[in-house]
């Protein structure tokens, strides 16, 4: 079915905003390599400067959801590409570490507007949801993986002042636009289901709970693959830095570097494709019976991480991110059937707060496991996180027995997945 007019202006409104929201989320650490130079700061100075703005990005998303529930999400999504960018801006022009920090922390906590409102608006109103949810994904898989690359760029040929400052542009650019794009918020006839399985009330909020929890554990082990992956591929998968050298890019510092990072890049790409597949299917099927199949089918290749070298490496690694951002369309969508249309953007609100905070304990907990210099510890442990989260998903399914929980009341799969 195609996108109506509607559709696809929700569609174009969202999508830039999540491209934005991960590009800003992002650009700081590789353009921190620039401002420690000119700071004659440590990297870890420089770093600490951020701890504001990826809080905020986390927690900010409960009190963004509510106030969203309260006012039209369409604006709140054009506040956020406005505000973020302006944030981006301020960083352009600070004077000092406190301008630094206050202004990092607008970005972040502008930028936490987007998921609570951008996933409510595209699950009230797109009768697709599964698709539209894996495509407006897709965007902000290239946010993520443009990020680095873009502001690195900016950095390297014109200072980290105008790398932000190009970065705060993109972003006012898109909420000018915004402003003339006139949406219909109200679901459209034939639309996705809109209140919650088992109809509502305390069955509903126990599902929700329980989908809080898959959230957590899914949250900290995807977290926890995507601190190592780079030092892992530096470690264990040399072969694309011998081909950089044969092609004389030898003389480039960091050469190891930009090897894992291509390597971490082309993984995540995998994720693209993931996505679409997952919102194609989260239309057609069970959306537990899916959640459940996409979360034990990357099992195998978080374990095979630990052992594998050179291209297997990749390999497994792109089947780990397949799946597991494979998933997002319908986790996304199981966030909507469990929450009532009227709280559906705090039901977001609350998952990336889960989502996003918890799961940046696992900065700490990984630094542990790999405090002896291998992977192997890490990768297993991620492993038996994800066995936790695969039975925690079997507990949901068994909870909500009986209950059709898809995206439409009346499809009907062709096929039995699970």
């Amino acid at each position: 079915m195609p996108f109506s007019a509607n559709e696809r202006q929700i569609l174009g409104i969202t999508s830039a905003a999540h491209f934005l929201s991960h590009l800003y989320e992002l650009a700081f650490p590789v353009i921190a390599l620039t401002l420690k130079d000119d700071l004659g700061w440590s990297l870890g100075d420089v770093l600490r400067l951020s701890f504001c703005m990826y809080l905020l990005y986390g927690i900010g998303s409960l009190p963004m959801g509510m106030i969203t529930d309260r006012w039209r999400a369409r604006w709140m999504i054009t506040v956020c590409m406005l505000g973020a960018g302006a944030g981006a801006i301020a960083v352009a022009l600070a004077a000092g570490k406190v301008q630094l920090v206050a202004s990092l922390a607008l970005m972040g906590l502008c930028s936490s507007i987007y998921h609570p409102a951008g996933m409510a608006l595209l699950s009230r109103t797109v009768r697709e949801r599964g698709r539209a949810l894996g495509l407006n994904g897709v965007f902000g898989n290239l946010g993520s993986a443009s990020a680095p690359f873009l502001a690195g760029l900016l950095a390297y040929e014109f200072g980290w002042r105008a790398a932000y400052a190009t970065l705060g542009g993109l972003g006012i650019a898109a909420g000018l636009v915004s402003l003339f794009v006139v949406v219909d918020e109200t679901t459209p006839a034939g639309g996705p289901v809109q209140e919650p399985a088992g109809g509502g009330g305390r069955s509903s909020l126990g599902l929700f709970a329980i989908l809080c929890v898959a959230v957590v554990f899914g949250g900290f082990s995807y977290r926890g693959v995507s601190l190592v992956l780079p030092a892992a591929f530096k470690a264990q998968s040399t072969f694309f830095a011998a081909l950089l050298e044969r092609l004389r890019f030898a003389q480039l510092a960091g050469v190891t570097n930009l090897a894992a990072a291509t390597l971490a890049s082309i993984s995540y790409a995998a994720g693209i494709l993931g996505q679409v597949w997952g919102g194609h299917l989260a239309d057609r099927h069970d959306l537990r019976k899916l959640y459940l199949l996409f979360q034990v089918c990357s099992l195998p290749f978080l374990v095979a991480m630990a052992f594998a070298h050179e291209g297997a490496l990749l390999a497994v690694a792109c089947g780990y991110v397949f799946f597991s951002l494979g998933m997002q369309p319908i986790e996304n969508s199981l966030v909507a059937r469990f929450t009532p249309a009227r709280w559906r953007s705090t039901g977001y609100g609350v998952k990336f707060v889960l989502n996003f905070g918890i799961g940046a304990s696992a900065v700490y907990a990984v630094s542990a496991l790999q405090a002896g210099g291998s992977f192997v510890p890490v990768f297993l442990t991620l492993g038996g996180v994800v066995v936790l989260l695969c039975a925690t998903v079997a507990l949901l399914l068994h909870r909500s027995r009986g209950i059709a929980v898809r995206n439409h009341p009346g499809t009907v799969p062709t096929t039995s997945l699970v």
